[in-house]
């Protein structure tokens, strides 16, 4: 069955040679240039990281010389005997204290990179604070405006001495009532020994984070990335244009990899994304606070020209390629042209010979299969010959059908040429898996059905199931098909190929139960009617009722005992039974359709011509449960409506008649001509109220209005709304309102 490859012409062969060597060359550019871009590129990375690195060693003795002044001063602080009453008395005078401030606000003033400075002592419990903005100057530990401060000195033995801490403060702008912020870090003295957090007194310094990031900038000379330190967490302790202070970063990618990558090597570079835009970044850890320096420059910036050049390169070396080729091409072409016509002319007549031989082959294979009886011996033999059947007609014979699964969603899946394709895959793949088994023929009967007829010498089926599961298989691997396969028994003879036939067609019948991708094939043991069947009435009738109630699960149970009650299963007996199902359903949802005045939104006619076409049993029942889920909906829908007209008459009853001391549920079930008993239970069933008690309700309603409304005595007032004497009707409007009439009349309320 497979097709002969065409016979090559010597032009074919040539172009293939040309463009080996062209695709050679090609490769061999292409791979130099890359071996050589990407040393370039390593030394450029190289020269930018040296470049890169020195610039934030520089901005890490920034970092030092603040954190050393910071040192000398918190000493020079600790030691200036001006402030030890500050630090030791419990209630320094005022003008030792005020003396203390001037010297603190001295210090603050020829200092320009503090903010502000705050003293501790334990025995005071007070902070004494001097800072650049408006700020109280003694102040209580209980009350002191930085909260942060507080949480520092509660956990001091957390900290390492006079290392910076990334800190946001609280400060008073002098014309502003509302609270701002301000970035610094925090430098913390005291002569604490070891993790001890019993603290007697404390200096605390603070620098304005702006101090860093302006020593940054400063640093930075070309503004091509950006400059910016985080802590050993991922945190970022200065902000820039597009990141406030403090802000966690730990994970975003690349500051993981840089956090990794500095945890072995104490200064590096890598290549990452970093805001979706391809990047170096550059990272160089400072030992004495274990901040990271980082430094990320965009990677079009730095290697640009790089890029430009690759690109020129490239592109001259494809136009020179691409004008040799042209050449080449048009030059072959010229002398090849006249050998080529003659060659292509022969290919044309050898595949219009092939076509039209296999096309007469299976034509021939079509009529013989379900008419080989017909056949006369030596006419058989010599159309054998003609269409190089090799079979002999004395041996052994099987029949395997194929049927494509779901034929309709096939066939608005493909159009007519791609199904025709798809047929011949399945051929070719049969033809492979059954040459192991004997000869055989693969024939396309219809657009849904392929026959094989296998002939050899066959001991028994076996061995042929498995080969056409194998078929199955490597379909539904290959071209997606799902097959399903029925096996006729082992004929004698080429003459009993109709009856084989036959066969294996009454056996793809048993599909409809079996299911998609089975395997069909005659067992002894196969169940047989003992008599004939007999509509399941009774089970018809429960299905029907449920419908009617509107219980979809109940119904498709009921669904289900009347498909189970075809044992054993047949054919013909579920098309009659279903037939009759569809038509039972029809003419059930039509008298509620005139009934009822309500729509029922289903078309019969469509849904009886799908279910012809459906071809596994699940197939079926999974369209009438639709159908039935369908119906229930609508039958609900009925019901909910009766039940809102039936609540709409008991309260018009209600409203024209609450006034007569007659009415109750006796006499409102007269009236809609129900049982008391079923309207009572269906009315607290909607409305969880019984009748009774919305009827009193209702009548205390109207008293309440005439109360307020009129001057009628509470006796006139409890007959006009239905009561036969005024103990009953105080009884009853306590009951409803947790007052008597008289005390409702009073307060209006």
């Amino acid at each position: 069955m497979m097709i002969p490859a065409e016979t090559r012409t010597p032009h074919k062969l040539y172009a293939k040679i040309f463009f080996s060597l062209i695709m050679c060359i090609i490769i061999t550019i292409v791979t130099l240039s890359s071996a050589l871009y990407a040393g370039f590129e390593r030394i450029a990375l190289s020269n930018i990281y040296a470049s890169e690195k020195s610039s934030l060693s520089q901005t890490s003795y920034s970092a030092k010389s603040m954190i050393e002044n910071s040192t000398n001063y918190a000493l020079q602080i600790y030691a200036d005997p001006q402030f030890d009453k500050l630090l030791y008395y419990a209630e320094p005078s005022t003008a030792e204290t005020n003396a203390a401030l001037y010297r603190m606000n001295t210090y603050l003033s020829v200092n320009y990179f503090f903010q502000s400075i705050y003293i501790y002592s334990k025995n005071s419990r007070k902070i004494y604070a001097s800072s650049l903005t408006p700020m109280i100057p003694v102040q209580s530990i209980e009350d002191f405006t930085d909260a942060g401060a507080l949480k520092l000195i509660e956990n001091i033995g957390s900290y390492k001495r006079l290392a910076p801490i990334p800190r946001i403060i609280p400060v008073q702008a002098p014309s502003q009532s509302s609270n701002k912020t301000a970035n610094v870090y925090t430098f913390v003295f005291n002569d604490l020994q070891g993790r001890s957090n019993d603290l007697d007194n404390l200096i605390m310094l603070n620098v304005p984070e702006r101090w860093m990031r302006e020593a940054i900038q400063s640093l930075d000379m070309n503004k091509n990335g950006s400059t910016f330190i985080i802590d050993g967490t991922g945190r970022l302790v200065t902000s820039t244009d597009t990141m406030p202070f403090l802000a966690q970063l730990e994970d975003k990618p690349y500051v993981k990899k840089a956090l990794s990558a500095s945890a072995s090597e104490a200064s590096g570079y890598f290549i990452d994304d970093v805001e979706s835009v391809k990047s170096l970044v550059v990272y160089s850890r400072h030992e004495s606070t274990d901040w990271i320096f980082m430094r990320v420059l965009p990677y079009d910036t730095i290697m640009g020209k790089i890029e430009v050049m690759k690109r020129n390169v490239l592109l001259a070396c494809f136009v020179i390629l691409l004008l040799g080729l042209s050449i080449s091409f048009f030059l072959s072409k010229s002398v090849y042209r006249p050998m080529e016509k003659v060659i292509s002319r022969l290919n044309v007549l050898i595949k219009e010979k092939r076509n039209n031989h296999m096309k007469l082959k299976q034509n021939f294979l079509r009529q013989l299969i379900p008419n080989s009886g017909n056949k006369k011996p030596l006419e058989l033999d010599k159309e054998l010959k003609e269409y190089d059947i090799s079979m002999d007609p004395a041996g052994d014979f099987v029949v395997i059908l194929f049927s494509i699964d779901r034929f309709d969603s096939f066939a608005n899946r493909y159009s007519y040429e791609d199904r025709s394709l798809l047929r011949y895959g399945v051929m070719n793949i049969a033809a492979e898996w059954f040459a192991q088994a004997g000869s055989c023929e693969c024939v396309d009967m219809d657009e849904k059905t392929i026959a094989v007829v296998l002939n050899g010498k066959i001991p028994d089926l076996q061995p042929l199931i498995d080969l056409v599961q194998h078929v199955q298989n490597s379909t539904a691997q290959y071209l997606d098909l799902s097959l399903s396969a029925a096996v006729s028994r082992i004929g004698d003879s080429l003459y009993e190929l109709s009856g084989l036939y036959t066969e294996a067609m009454q056996q793809m019948e048993y599909k409809f139960v079996a299911g998609c991708s089975s395997v069909l094939y005659g067992r002894p043991d196969r169940p047989q009617a003992a008599a004939p069947f007999i509509h399941p009435i009774g089970l018809e009738n429960n299905m029907l009722e449920t419908i009617k109630l509107g219980k979809a699960t109940e119904a498709k149970k009921w669904f289900g005992e009347i498909v189970r009650s075809v044992n054993p299963p047949s054919y013909i007996v579920y098309n009659m039974l279903f037939n009759q199902l569809a038509y039972t359903l029809s003419t059930t949802a039509l008298p509620m359709d005139k009934s009822s005045g309500m729509s029922v939104d289903y078309d019969f006619g469509s849904f009886i011509q799908h279910m012809h076409k459906l071809e596994t049993l699940q197939d079926v029942q999974d369209h009438f449960c639709e159908l039935i889920d369908h119906l229930c909906l609508i039958f609900k829908e009925k019901k909910v409506t009766k039940h809102d007209s039936l609540v709409a008459s008991i309260d018009q009853i209600i409203q024209q008649s609450y006034s007569d001391r007659d009415l109750s549920l006796l006499k409102m079930a007269e009236l809609i001509d129900m049982s008391p008993a079923y309207l009572g239970r269906i009315f607290k069933k909607l409305t969880l109220k019984s009748i009774p008690d919305y009827l009193n309700e209702y009548r205390i309603e109207r008293a309440k209005e005439l109360l307020v409304t009129t001057h009628d005595t509470i006796e006139e007032i409890s007959q006009k709304t239905g009561y036969n004497n005024s103990t009953y009707f105080y009884k009853m409007f306590k009951k409803y309102t947790g007052i008597t009439p008289a005390e409702y009349r009073q307060h209006g309320s």
